[in-house]
């Protein structure tokens, strides 16, 4: 059962898990139930498609949330005490993957820690970030590299911690959610296919999950399109803001504006940007991991 750590939090729990891994952290209790409406909530945010896959509402108080998501149910989240509550006889697959979504960034919002929309990998014991807002190309670029036998510290949502003029990711699940089409094509060995749907195959790490302990960030790239080779290009802090700006998540509140802003500018001011320019191809996968890798000494 609910035995293992993500985002740093050591799992307790009754329910069956997927994609956690080994190692210690502080304690998250997630059991499945019924969440109500709570005292003085009021809607924070909506989602609807086409700019994410599902619909979703966030409600909260300042205190505690509720979220629901299309074809999952209500999720209950209190973040000062490191408490989620899912759905019962909701898939439990379904299930983590959401929960490893929106509610845990709340808890680990709540600890000071700053979420990115970004994937992120391990080179010889440091991390490369790779921001984009969703279906960009993010997991089939890591997918690649996974396939080069890089530990994928997280898919889609980056937990980076900032202290001192430093910057480290606290690795996310063990996870990967492939297009069907890329799967057949770079499926990545170290991985099994735990689940199917009309649009994604989604796979669990089986070898090298490591533990979630903070991994030093050496670089932060922000996948670009264009219709050449690719390549690498260093990008300004400065200028870089409004662009981690919309890859960060932030409540419509203006202390929640400020506390992102904070935040984000830390993370400019101690990791080293660049923009990688590149084709949305599979054939130009190899040539854009010689990029990263390069840059990395990998």
């Amino acid at each position: 059962m609910g035995e293992g750590t993500c985002f740093g939090y050591e799992v307790r729990s009754d329910l069956p898990f997927s994609y956690l891994r080994g190692g210690r952290g502080d304690s998250l209790t997630v059991s499945a139930g019924t969440v109500g409406p709570l005292e003085d909530e009021e809607l924070l945010q909506e989602w609807c498609p086409p700019s994410v896959p599902f619909r979703a509402s966030l409600l909260g108080n300042g205190r505690t949330y509720r979220l629901w998501v299309e074809n999952t149910g209500w999720m209950g989240i209190d973040p000062a005490n490191s408490s989620i509550v899912v759905p019962e006889h909701a898939d439990p697959l379904r299930v983590e993957e959401r929960l490893w979504g929106m509610p845990a960034l709340l808890c680990f919002l709540d600890r000071g820690d700053v979420p990115l929309h970004a994937a992120a990998v391990e080179v010889d014991g440091c991390a490369v970030l790779v921001a984009a807002p969703g279906r960009f190309g993010k997991t089939t670029l890591l997918s690649a590299l996974a396939g080069r036998g890089l530990r994928v510290l997280t898919e889609d949502l980056a937990c980076v911690r900032t202290d001192a003029g430093a910057s480290w990711v606290v690795p996310g699940p063990a996870m990967l959610r492939l297009r069907r089409d890329v799967a057949d094509a770079v499926l990545p060995m170290g991985y099994q296919e735990v689940g199917r749907d009309d649009d994604r195959v989604h796979l669990a790490a089986v070898s090298d999950r490591g533990d979630c302990a903070p991994v030093p960030v050496h670089a932060l790239l922000f996948l670009r399109e264009n219709d050449g080779p690719p390549r690498l290009s260093a990008a300004d802090p400065g200028a870089s803001l409004p662009d981690l700006w919309q890859v960060s998540f932030h409540l419509a509140r203006d202390g929640d504006r400020a506390r992102c802003f904070r935040g984000l500018a830390d993370v400019a001011g101690s990791v080293p940007l660049f923009d990688l320019w590149r084709r949305r191809e599979l054939d130009d996968l190899p040539a854009t991991m010689d990029q990263i890798l390069e840059l990395t000494g990998g």
